[in-house]
């Protein structure tokens, strides 16, 4: 086993970690990130659309702030929001400062990435000024467990290419581990984001909430032979959407938000599930007639001519479309500063909730990042200052024995079955359309596949021991929302209970939370918002 110590330890590369790290090493802080793949490609930063939220120069924050509110239905935590719209700009001007490839349209700045990777220049942005601070990056490794303790943390780790144990201590924490769309059998996230930062909170002592909301973008690709690509909101609104019959879709479903990729992703997400999961039929989107001059009316549009309307054959045809699982709206509880419910432990970025309520604005995902990065690194930085240096460099022998706790089994490609019946499952009783029944059988098939995943044999195979500990964050998450999703019993932003399909305020305006008893028991309690305000 290897060990190493530093001050800050961030979890996670993507634009949230790399930007808390920048933070934390500028009050002058050793600072180590630390990921599962290479720095920044297995993140969905770079997988992003690119798109910042923000607000043009010399106009009012209200305009971006209540269209964050109304898109979360009146669950947003408002300082959060507050911090969001008013900081957003600055750090925005400040990836400009720091050389990023990208420009401004209406406040939003828009990086200019490729086809599916529109966040690259995210990323090389944020990892040349990390570098050139001189922040440590190591890759390949999977975090599987976290222990804060007053005074420090105890970090554990799995290198596969090496299959080795790596052993860290540090005086703060930064989780920034992303999401959990890989849980969904159609996604667009990278295949490997399984939400094990929320389950680290977890087992942490934090508290997590709202993992029930589950946003899922309505307009990803879904051709025979390619992949889930996602087509631009404003695009997209160029075009005609139909089903079989040639009947609308947002006629037939009266969605008349423009655009509606944006403004109304639940209610166009669920219209087009209803069409094709549950009536059969095939939704098309048809943008043969979308003009030049439209397609390159921004930079995201503009940047998908080539391969979508080219080489896909938008230009020529139409094609068939579907939803998409996006983006996590619940997570870990932090305060304004990014700090979580466990003195020593930061969090920022998707893995965290709260800000964007029930449902998630188009384009704040990223703001988030930098933002929130920034706030809770540079706490974590401060925390690291104030911090005697006692720090360990090594963890007791028997941390890794629970990783081996297996009752037999065959491993071999068993962890990868369960992970496509888990995403299957998910996807069929626990996305966009939702009720008791369905969540209930879910619920009983994800303890089945939670049950398997504990027994499988560990072997000597580096890459099945990496499946099976992923396979068991995997199936804790899936639980997680599951699980809240059988609690709310109202539909709110992307929340949709079939059984209770309108929205609840007098009972369900608040946050379901949950965290571990003493006992290691699941603990939910609802907490109401504090606030006065009231969005429809």
């Amino acid at each position: 086993m290897e060990h190493f110590n530093c001050d800050v330890l961030v979890i996670g590369s993507g634009a949230a970690g790399v930007r808390a790290a920048i933070a934390a090493k500028s009050m002058n802080c050793d600072v180590a990130v630390i990921s599962k793949g290479s720095p920044g490609k297995g993140t969905c930063t770079i997988l992003s659309g690119g798109v910042f939220a923000g607000t043009p120069q010399g106009e009012p924050f209200e305009t971006h702030l209540n269209q964050t509110l109304k898109a979360g239905r009146g669950i947003n935590q408002l300082e959060l929001v507050h911090i969001l719209v008013e900081e957003g700009p600055l750090r925005l001007k400040e990836l400009v400062k720091w050389g990023i490839k990208g420009s401004f349209h209406r406040g939003n700045l828009i990086s200019e990435g490729r086809p599916y990777i529109w966040g690259e220049e995210i990323i090389n942005c944020l990892n040349h000024r990390a570098s050139a601070m001189g922040i440590r990056f190591l890759s390949g490794l999977l975090v599987v467990d976290i222990k804060i303790q007053p005074k420090k943390s105890r970090v554990l780790a799995y290198r596969v290419e090496s299959n080795q144990w790596l052993s860290i201590s540090s005086k703060a924490v930064v989780l920034a581990t992303g999401g959990a769309g890989g849980l969904y059998y159609r996604h667009d996230n990278p295949k490997r984001m399984l939400g094990d930062g929320y389950c680290l909170a977890l087992a942490a002592g934090a508290v997590l909430q709202d993992m029930e909301f589950v946003q899922f973008y309505p307009l990803g690709l879904a051709e025979p032979g390619y992949p889930p690509f996602l087509i631009p909101p404003k695009l997209a609104d160029c075009g005609r959407l139909y089903n079989d019959q040639s009947e609308d879709i947002h006629d037939k479903y009266g969605i008349t938000e423009r655009p509606a990729g944006i403004k109304a992703r639940d209610r166009l997400s669920q219209a087009l599930y209803m069409e094709i999961y549950r009536q059969g039929n095939c939704v098309r989107l048809d943008l043969r007639d979308v003009s030049d001059k439209e397609w390159n009316a921004e930079p995201f549009s503009a940047s998908t001519r080539t391969v979508l309307g080219q080489r896909y054959g938008a230009k020529h045809r139409s094609l068939r479309v579907a939803p998409l699982a996006h983006h996590m709206m619940g997570g870990i509880c932090i305060d304004a500063q990014g700090a979580t419910s466990i003195p020593g432990l930061f969090a920022a970025g998707e893995v965290t909730g709260g800000l964007h309520g029930a449902n998630r604005r188009g384009g704040n995902a990223l703001t988030e990042t930098v933002v929130f990065g920034a706030r809770a690194g540079q706490t974590a930085g401060q925390w690291a200052n104030n911090a005697p240096d006692d720090r360990i460099a090594m963890l007791p022998k028997n941390i890794v024995e629970p990783v081996f706790n297996s009752k037999g089994g065959d491993a071999k490609s068993a962890a990868t079955r369960l992970i496509a019946r888990l995403r299957k499952t998910l996807w069929d009783d626990g996305g966009i359309l939702r009720n008791r029944q369905g969540l209930a059988r879910a619920s009983e098939a994800v303890d089945a596949i939670k049950t398997r995943a504990g027994d499988l044999s560990i072997t000597d195979d580096p890459r099945q021991l990496q499946r099976i500990l992923e396979l068991r964050f995997a199936a804790q998450a899936a639980g997680l929302i599951l699980q809240g999703a059988l609690r709310r019993e109202e539909s709110r932003g992307a929340h949709f209970r079939e059984d209770y399909a309108t929205q609840d305020d007098q009972n369900w305006r608040g946050h379901l939370q949950v965290r571990l008893s003493a006992e290691g028991k699941l603990k939910y309690q609802y907490q109401p918002v504090q606030d006065n305000v009231s969005v429809s």
